[in-house]
């Protein structure tokens, strides 16, 4: 008996989509034969959200100028400010460093250190004058320099190899 209840529950569950199926098209003819109330019947159809304007021209000055019009004056130029001075590069301390311990393949010249976008690649046995050494928490030594072609940017410590007498 229990699954005779069953067979019948599952039957009527497969007919309901059936039914849907079937009812949904009679329901959209019905929906469409509904005839809309006459304007004067008195139903009070909703205000418009916004009103359209009318686009005949009349006469005034319209909002956009003629082509033969002249434009309005402009504003005068801001005054000249004095250029702020520039930024002193810092000075060579003396010291030189050599690139090394790369094993043949250079190092990378960096705008800041650890994370800087590249400057240029610098090769093996290149020499650098030393500007500044910085300690970079998490980072280790980084030693700022410029080339020979005046470019200035950040190498790690471990490629800048003090300079000796060999070197040169």
């Amino acid at each position: 008996m229990l699954n005779v209840v069953k067979l019948l529950f599952a039957l009527a569950l497969l007919a309901v989509p059936l039914l849907v199926i079937t009812s949904v098209p009679r329901l959209f003819e019905i929906a469409g034969s509904v005839p809309s109330p006459p304007p004067d019947s008195g139903v009070v159809a909703p205000a418009p959200a916004f009103r359209l304007v009318n686009s005949t021209p009349t006469g005034s000055r319209s909002r956009f100028a003629s082509l033969d019009e002249t434009p309005p004056p402009t504003l005068a130029p801001p005054d000249a400010t004095a250029t702020p001075p520039a930024t002193p590069r810092p000075a060579p301390s003396g010291e030189r460093v050599v690139i090394g311990n790369t094993g043949g393949r250079g190092a990378v010249l960096r705008a800041e250190p650890v994370t800087g976008r590249p400057v240029t690649a610098l090769r093996e046995q290149q020499v650098l004058d030393v500007l500044e050494r910085r300690n970079v928490p998490g980072g280790g030594d980084w030693v700022h320099v410029r080339t020979s072609d005046g470019l200035e940017g950040w190498v790690t410590g471990l490629v800048a190899l003090p300079l000796s007498g060999t070197n040169r």
